[in-house]
């Protein structure tokens, strides 16, 4: 097949037109690429590989765009784009923004851990499934949130106690609702327990355990 016409079509566009009538368009790199030119003969191997690499070009860009907005990290960045393209497209899209020091899956991890341990106010429990629904390894995030010590831990547990839980932890039925609360938050029932304890100096632990 034959090249009829190549010409601009809008922005960094061009619109080639083949001599089977078909028009397709590519980006003006991918023209300069292929060294593209009116009356060339291209066969269907070449077209195939001109339209894939316009998609992967297109890929590219998208991966781009969206870190401009925010970070990510691989896997998620993966599946973004793969919803749109197919997976060999996407990962080369991720593999290009990555070789470019975009992505830095450690450094995500650390800033995603203090962020739903300090400003979410998440457990580990929760604050680890969380990162790894994000796509993050599990050793990535059970390293970025072995940072924080026991202290730390306790200290934001029980600042969230004491702006949120304050009023409920009073009497026994609002200590219950309070622990599975903060239970499904992430943290571990003796974390909990500890942190309350030290809200309520005169706290029973008996009564604490004491049914309905």
């Amino acid at each position: 097949m034959k090249i009829i016409s190549l010409s601009e079509y809008k922005d960094e566009t061009w619109a080639i037109v083949l001599d089977d009538n078909r028009k397709i368009f590519v980006n003006e790199f991918i023209v300069s690429d292929f060294r593209l030119f009116e009356g060339k003969e291209i066969d269907n191997s070449l077209l195939s590989a001109i339209m894939s690499a316009d998609i992967v070009r297109k890929a590219k860009k998208r991966a781009l765009y969206l870190l401009g907005e925010r970070a990510y990290c691989r896997g998620e960045l993966f599946s973004k784009l793969a919803k749109t393209y197919n997976p060999e497209i996407a990962e080369k899209a991720v593999s290009y923004v990555e070789e470019l020091g975009y992505i830095d899956d450690e450094d995500y991890a650390q800033k995603l851990a203090e962020y739903l341990i300090k400003n979410k106010k998440h457990g580990i429990y929760r604050a680890k499934q969380e990162m790894l629904h994000k796509g993050l390894s599990r050793e990535l995030c059970e390293n970025a949130l072995a940072e924080y010590t026991e202290e730390e831990l306790d200290e934001e547990l029980t600042e969230l106690i004491g702006k949120k839980y304050i009023n409920k932890i009073r009497d026994v039925d609002g200590r219950r609702k309070t622990v599975a609360a903060l239970v499904r938050r992430g943290y571990d029932f003796a974390s909990v327990k500890r942190c309350i304890a030290a809200l309520l100096q005169d706290f029973d632990d008996e009564e604490f355990y004491e049914d309905e």
